[in-house]
């Protein structure tokens, strides 16, 4: 059985693309936008969280 993502929960590219847009936007932006560098860290920190539920996942069914 094929396990699916809820429609919230971005795909593994997907998430990994996303942190890649929001780490370039905290290096752009800097500490002149500190309140959008702060909320995209906590979003980088949460599709981080996503990610490594898949690869444990992932890993556990490797094993």
């Amino acid at each position: 059985m094929t396990k699916t993502h809820s429609p919230e929960t971005p795909s593994f590219l997907t998430a990994v693309r996303r942190i890649e847009a929001l780490t370039q936007e905290i290096q752009k932006d800097g500490l002149a936008a500190f309140e959008k560098a702060e909320a995209a860290y906590v979003e980088v920190q949460e599709l981080r969280a996503v990610l490594n539920a898949r690869i444990t996942d992932l890993r556990r069914r490797a094993a």
